[in-house]
């Protein structure tokens, strides 16, 4: 699933390409992915309407134009490719937007778990409205993180970071490259970790993250950016997907386990519990 340095990198080259520029056409070859596309809204509320910006918020993707915003999510495997034309090319295509003058997008999504949705301005929506502040953002401090996770009386540090509803957007890679650059176990009580820990761990993740956009993301299946080129994070990772691999501080063999039914990769004697 593309997370978010994915996705940020997306809607950077999304607003490259569409900002100030009015949508001409568009069209759905399908009326549903993950929940049903609002077809009738969505065409109403962007065709012949000019992109007045492109934000994120967690791993959701906005067009907001001037009676509201086109709301965006990858899923597991869900694209954007620019294209010559609105002709369809490849196989999984579920809409072809065309923006002035000649600029096409077409969305490609093999699995089906993404969205295409509408949000009216002045109104929230169901999938936004409990998203947590973002790890990028002024408002994640130490001290809110801790006071945060003193509620959680048995919730792994792993599983609190990948808690959309108190950090928006870390996923499963990020949450591992995270903890090890901070040399905490992934199965430390979140309760249990000081300040100067969350300090570390605040640190780091911005620090990876921002690593990861500016190498176009973390390439590992699906995700493209918009032009087909593949994100080169992946060359950076420590301990994601390095089960039996050497550590690379001291040279250990990376350990895998399953926490929330989600693989979880570290060394464990670096990342003593």
């Amino acid at each position: 699933m593309p997370e978010l340095p994915e996705v940020e990198t997306l809607k950077r080259a999304l607003a490259s390409l569409v900002l100030n520029k009015r949508l001409l056409e568009l069209t759905f070859l399908r009326k549903n992915l993950r929940f049903p596309i609002p077809l009738t809204k969505i065409r109403k509320g962007l065709i012949n309407q000019t992109v007045s910006k492109v934000t994120r918020k967690g791993k959701y993707i906005l067009l907001h134009v001037h009676d509201g915003a086109l709301l965006i999510h990858l899923g597991m495997s869900g694209r954007f490719t620019q294209a010559p034309s609105m002709e369809l090319i490849e196989k999984h295509t579920h809409a072809i937007f065309k923006f002035d003058p000649d600029v096409y997008l077409h969305y490609i999504d093999p699995r089906r778990f993404g969205c295409l949705l509408w949000v009216p301005n002045g109104q929230g929506h169901p999938l936004l409205n409990s998203i947590g502040p973002d790890p990028l953002g002024k408002e994640i401090t130490p001290t809110k993180m801790k006071l945060l996770a003193k509620k959680c009386k048995k919730v792994s540090i792993k599983n609190f970071l990948m808690d959309s509803k108190r950090i928006a957007g870390v996923g499963n890679i990020y949450a591992c490259e995270t903890l090890f650059a901070a040399r905490i176990s992934p199965k430390k009580i979140a309760r249990r970790i000081n300040s100067s820990q969350w300090t570390l761990i605040l640190s780091n993740l911005r620090d990876i993250i921002q690593k990861s956009i500016a190498a176009g993301g973390t390439t590992l299946r699906d995700f493209h950016s918009t032009d087909g080129n593949q994100g080169y994070y992946k060359f950076s990772l420590a301990v994601y997907g390095k089960e039996t691999e050497p550590c690379l501080a001291c040279g250990e063999p990376i350990k895998r386990i399953i926490q929330s039914a989600r693989s979880t990769f570290y060394c464990k004697t670096c990342q003593k519990s």
